[in-house]
């Protein structure tokens, strides 16, 4: 009788671990998917900052530009 017990608790034991796997390859699959779609982010990220930094040198120019072209301007214009 003891031995029955003793199956019946291995194949319990068995249900869960087949359960606990399945649940660790889900998180897995999770954490891949999230780590693939923060390598695109870091990615975009790079692409936006560098737009930023070329968008405000072109904005300092344009000012620089514009300062000096008012300067150039007779003084009853200003």
């Amino acid at each position: 009788m003891t031995h029955f017990n003793s199956l019946n608790y291995s194949e319990g034991m068995e249900a869960q671990l087949i359960a606990l796997e399945k649940k660790i390859k889900q998180l897995i699959s999770l954490i891949e998917s999230a780590q693939e779609k923060n390598k695109g982010l870091e990615t975009r990220l790079a692409s936006s900052e560098a737009s930023l930094t070329k968008l405000q040198s072109n904005m300092k120019e344009a000012s620089l530009r514009l300062e000096k072209m008012m300067r150039q301007l007779p003084e009853e214009n200003r």
